[in-house]
């Protein structure tokens, strides 16, 4: 079974780093978007992206992912939510999960609170570090003052409603 959470530090070499926060730095790289493809063809197309992928897949089976949806947070601060398929939701009702959550936090500078808030867990971000957790997971994140850019990654089994 695997970890319902996991922490790691350190993911990206210096470059691969500073390309992701000079790409979400620019607002209309921040929106939500959906790539297709597996984690080989990410490789190609998205070197950081699948490197963070590549992390997360020791914790949780990516091999059957058929793309993500990726979105930044960069000052802003969602609320307390559970990450979903939510066009399916919208016209449905009905739940339809990531494989797992990813949270990479691109920058996290002179921050004051920010932290990822779970009804168990409370994590402060930290440059160049991940989380990883399982699907349904109530989360959010508690004010901030400071620079926090979290880039939000869901692996998906199918492709999204």
């Amino acid at each position: 079974m695997p970890a319902v959470f996991t922490t790691v530090d350190n993911v990206l070499g210096a470059d691969m780093l500073r390309s992701v926060q000079e790409r979400f730095e620019a607002m209309q790289d921040r929106s939500e978007r959906w790539v297709t493809g597996n984690m080989d063809s990410l490789a190609t197309t998205d070197p950081a992206i699948a490197e963070i992928l590549c992390v997360a897949a020791q914790s949780f089976d990516l091999s059957g992912m058929a793309g993500v949806e990726q979105w930044c947070h960069y000052g802003t601060k969602p609320g307390w939510h559970v990450d979903k398929d939510e066009q399916l939701f919208r016209s449905t009702g009905f739940l339809s999960y990531p494989i797992c959550s990813i949270v990479f936090y691109a920058k996290a500078d002179k921050l004051v609170g920010g932290r990822f808030l779970t009804e168990d867990f409370a994590v402060t971000p930290k440059t160049n570090s991940l989380l990883v957790f399982a699907p349904g997971l109530v989360h959010g994140v508690e004010d901030y003052s400071g620079s926090r850019m979290a880039v939000a990654i869901n692996p998906w089994a199918n492709a999204l409603g």
